[in-house]
C-alpha cells in the first residue's frame, strides 16, 4: 500500500475517532467538504495543508502517513512533562485526568482507539482496570474526578499488610460518624491552622470527652498534630490536621463503594488471579471458559 493510500485510510480513521464529520473538518481547514471527501477517496491535499490537517486532528504527520517511530526515539516521560509544564496551573488537574483516562483506555487489549475523556456524563461513571499486574479506578464526573492506580507486585498485595492491628484500629475509628465529622472539619481549615478540643466540641456538638478520645486516636495515626500553647495564664493543647492524602482517598473511595459502582467505561478485565495471593505461593486453578459454538452445532 503506497503512502497516499495509507494517508487516506488514517485520515478517515482519525476523523471518525474524533466524531468529526467531513463538513466539520472542512470548516476548520477553510476548504469545501468536497475537498475533504476527495482526500479520503482519490486525490491528495496540497503539501502546505498537511501540518494544519495534522493539527486539527491532533495527530502527528508521522502517524497520518503510517510511519512508525521506534520506542527508543520517543521519550514519553519528557513529552508528558513538557505538556504539563506549559499548561496553566489551573488546567493541570484536567490534563492529568485526560492523560490517565487515555492510559486506562489503552490498557484494554481489544481496542486501538484513543480514549478521550468526555466533558459530561449522564450518570455517575467510573473507568476501571482489573489485571494480574494492576488494578485502577477513576471517577469521571466533573463534580469530583479522581484516579487511583495500584501496580500489583509478583507476590500480591497481602504480604505488605503484615500485622493488621492498626488497620483494624483505623477502621474502628472511622466507623464513628463523629470521627469523620472531625476529620472533615479540620480538613476544611487552612494549612497550619490550629484548634482547641473545646472549639471542636462546640462547633460540632460533640461531647468534649469524646473529642479527646477521637483526636488522640487520630494523633496516633499521624492524621493530626498537636502543639502546646500558653494563653494568658493557661497552658492549652491545640490540634491541626495534616491534610493526609491517603485518608482523603479512603473516605472518597468508601463513598464510591457504598454508592455501588454501576456505570464503568472503559472496563478492562484481563485478570486471572487478582491482587491477592495464597500465602504458600501457589496459584489457584483457573476456571476454564465454556467453549464457543461449533460452526454447525445445533
Amino acid at each position: 500500500m503506497d503512502k497516499k493510500n495509507v494517508f487516506r485510510k488514517n485520515l478517515v480513521r482519525r476523523r471518525k475517532e474524533l466524531g468529526m464529520t467531513q463538513e466539520q473538518l472542512a470548516a476548520r481547514l477553510n476548504v469545501s467538504p468536497q475537498a475533504v471527501s476527495k482526500w479520503e477517496n482519490s486525490s491528495y491535499p496540497d503539501g502546505e495543508l498537511l501540518p494544519k490537517i495534522a493539527r486539527e486532528l491532533n495527530i502527528s504527520l508521522d502517524a497520518l502517513f503510517g510511519i512508525k517511530i521506534e520506542n527508543s526515539e520517543r521519550d514519553i516521560e519528557k513529552l508528558v512533562s513538557d505538556e504539563m509544564r506549559i499548561t496553566p496551573p489551573e488546567k493541570r488537574a484536567e490534563l492529568f485526568m485526560k492523560l490517565m483516562y487515555s492510559a486506562m483506555y489503552a490498557y484494554n487489549p481489544n481496542t486501538d482507539k484513543t480514549g478521550r475523556l468526555s466533558e459530561d456524563y449522564e450518570h455517575e461513571t467510573f473507568s476501571g482496570i482489573k489485571a494480574d499486574d494492576a488494578v485502577a479506578i477513576a471517577r469521571l464526573n466533573k463534580d469530583l474526578r479522581y484516579f487511583f492506580f495500584l501496580e500489583i507486585p509478583e507476590k500480591g498485595v497481602d504480604p505488605y499488610f503484615g500485622d493488621t492491628t492498626n488497620m483494624v484500629r483505623l477502621f474502628n475509628t472511622l466507623a464513628d460518624a463523629d470521627a469523620i465529622n472531625i476529620i472533615v472539619y479540620l480538613g476544611a481549615s487552612a494549612r497550619n491552622k490550629m484548634f482547641s478540643a473545646e472549639t471542636i466540641s462546640e462547633k460540632l456538638d460533640i461531647p468534649i470527652d469524646k473529642v479527646h478520645f477521637i483526636i488522640d486516636r487520630l494523633d496516633r495515626f499521624g492524621l493530626v498534630w498537636r502543639i502546646g500553647a500558653v494563653l494568658g495564664d493557661d497552658s492549652v493543647i491545640l490540634y491541626g490536621y495534616t491534610h493526609h492524602q491517603m485518608i482523603t482517598f479512603m473516605l472518597v473511595l468508601a463513598k464510591a463503594i457504598t454508592n455501588y459502582i454501576k456505570y464503568i467505561e472503559p472496563n478492562t478485565e484481563t485478570w486471572a488471579h487478582g491482587a491477592f495471593r495464597y500465602s504458600d505461593g501457589s496459584d489457584d486453578t483457573i476456571v476454564p471458559p465454556v467453549r464457543w459454538w461449533e460452526e454447525n452445532e445445533m
